[in-house]
Order: structure tokens, then sequence, then C-alpha cells
């Protein structure tokens, strides 16, 4: 006798294993898709923090007048939320971090925009928040340096339950000098 076909239980079991085969697929293909999600966000919150941390560099670079300045002759570094700067054309900008929304700020002319969101100024390992700026002045009231430090947590809604619930934290720090500064060394 000749054989044509399957019968009906090979044909169960071919079906059984297919499924398996595509759910393990789909799992996987699922799995890596969250997985470059996640990297994707983790990316863009790198590159846009590069972007705000050069801006505010070029522009302690360019600044003629800056703020806050220290209480007394005596201290010259001032840890602070905020940084107001004086600008060539003659215009203040305030960059300030507001903590209850977590993000940085920037202020003009009574106008107010958010630079960048999920910045917790709470280093890994550390319970307290520190200051975004650190500026020390001499001679009175002439900045010297200003240090920028900032601490963003990228966007977590992006996050795998593979991961856990652990939150990587960028800690994005700089320096800049007014060039008036530099080019009277």
């Amino acid at each position: 006798m000749i054989r044509r076909g399957f019968n009906l239980l090979e044909l169960v079991i071919a079906t059984a294993i297919t499924a398996v085969l595509l759910t393990a697929v789909m799992v996987a293909l699922s799995a890596s898709f969250r997985a470059y999600r996640q990297t994707t966000e983790s990316a863009s919150t790198g590159v846009i923090g590069r972007i705000v941390m050069e801006r505010i560099q070029g522009l302690i670079r360019n600044g003629q007048d800056f703020a806050p300045y220290p209480g007394t002759l005596a201290s010259t570094v001032v840890d602070s939320n905020e940084l107001d700067i004086l600008r060539p054309d003659g215009t203040w900008v305030t960059l300030a971090w507001v903590p209850a929304t977590q993000s940085l700020h920037w202020r003009e002319n009574g106008e107010n925009w958010v630079l960048l969101e999920g910045v917790t100024q709470q280093p890994s390992g550390t319970g307290s928040a520190i200051a975004p700026f650190a500026l020390e002045f001499h001679r009175g009231r002439h900045l010297h340096r200003a240090r920028i430090d900032l601490c963003v947590v990228p966007d977590d809604v992006q996050g795998m339950d593979i991961e856990g619930t652990s939150v990587s934290v960028l800690r994005l720090v700089g320096s800049a000098m007014p060039r008036a500064v530099a080019w009277d060394r």
C-alpha cells in the first residue's frame, strides 16, 4: 500500500511544532523591538544632553556678566540651581533647574522654555541633590570659571521588564570660562 499524504496525527504534531516556533520568534522579536526603543531613547537623551551642554558652555564663553554673585568678598564659589548670563547683545538669559518638574529651563524676556527634561541632579549612589551650576569668581564679581553638572534620566516609559527597576542616569559634566578671562592670561 502506497501512502500519498499525512494522517491526522502527523498534521496535528506539525501544527503544534509550527505554533511553538512562531511563538518563540514573536517573543524574541517583541523583546528586540523593546530593546531598540530603549536604546534609541537613551541615545536620544545623550545627544540632546550634549547639545544642551555645548550651548550652555557657548553662552558662558561669550557672556559679559554672570549671576548669582558671591554673598561676600571672601567667598569665591557659588553653587546654584540658576545661572544668569548677560549676552553680548545686552539681553539676560537665565538657565534654571526646577526640582519640582525635574527639568532645565531657559528664561528670556519673560518667556520660559524647557530645555531638558528628566534632570534629577542625584548622581548614582548619593541621596542628596547637587547643584547643576558651580560658579567660581575672582576679584569680586568677575566669573573665572563655571562648572555645569547635569544628571539626566532617559525617558523611563521605554524601559523593559527584563531590566528590573534600576534606572541608568546619564551624567553630563563640563566647564567653561568667559573668553575675556581666557584671553587676559
